[in-house]
């Protein structure tokens, strides 16, 4: 059971998160407002949207490992594919990666942060709706092509545990006849911090009255897409286990 600590200390976070998101979203729209070439608009939003993912991170206490060299910047269109856990996992792709999030529909009804999703391009699928899931893979396509990064978590839910789940192929579909480079990434946390059978709110509260958190990130190294879409999905759900074991061992350690 929560103690009054872990309440108070759950209270406060919530309340910071909110204060900083709307200020950070406040200060990058008067920023944006002095630009006005729409690509360094662009490039402006990802810098502010780095630093609002590090800031949340700090903010709710995590200890972030990273087991392996991070790759270099992306020089052209980036598909980032990782396993899924949290809510938080998307704070660790945003933080390094920067790009555009491919989530679950519900995320732009979630208080906060679904202003901040919906401010910041996020592609939105519900995967029990077949045209949703269309209208997704066009989105991202789009983006793609843009020379945008794209940040995916094929296992279409979160999950407890270390296994990696099979991957879905919408997203390696997208990408196909494109010039696409993909980065695998594997994320481990301490135990308790996966979010499964419970609301939104009910998994953020739970995390924030944590007073700290330690989860590792394993990275893997760019490389061209290649190959049909079963044999991309069924590779990198391979290459993402092993990260994540990678990045279970660093907590280990």
């Amino acid at each position: 059971m929560p103690t009054a600590t872990d309440k108070a200390r759950s209270s406060a976070r919530a309340l910071a998160m909110a204060t900083f998101t709307l200020t950070m979203l406040s200060g990058v729209t008067l920023h944006q407002r002095v630009t006005k070439d729409a690509e360094r608009r662009r490039l402006l939003f990802q810098r502010w949207m780095k630093l609002w993912a590090q800031g949340l991170l700090d903010l709710f206490g995590f200890q972030v490992l990273v087991a392996t060299p991070l790759p270099p910047s992306a020089a052209g269109p980036r598909l980032v594919v990782s396993n899924h856990r949290s809510p938080i996992d998307i704070l660790l792709m945003l933080r390094y990666f920067g790009g555009v999030v491919l989530s679950r529909g519900d995320l732009a009804r979630w208080p906060v942060l679904g202003v901040a999703a919906q401010r910041a391009e996020t592609i939105f699928v519900d995967r029990a709706d077949a045209f949703s899931g269309f209208l997704a893979v066009r989105a991202l396509r789009e983006r793609l092509s843009q020379g945008r990064t794209v940040i995916v978590f094929p296992e279409g839910a979160t999950f407890a545990g270390d296994e990696v789940h099979e991957f879905q192929g919408g997203a390696f579909s997208a990408a196909r006849g494109l010039s696409v480079e993909v980065v695998p990434v594997g994320v481990a946390y301490e135990p308790g911090v996966e979010f499964v059978n419970e609301t939104f709110v009910a998994h953020m509260t739970r995390v924030a009255s944590r007073p700290s958190t330690r989860v590792a990130c394993a990275f893997g190294q760019p490389r061209m897409l290649s190959g049909s879409r079963k044999e991309l999905a069924a590779a990198l759900q391979g290459e993402v286990q092993a990260l994540v074991e990678k990045a279970r061992a660093a907590l280990a350690g």
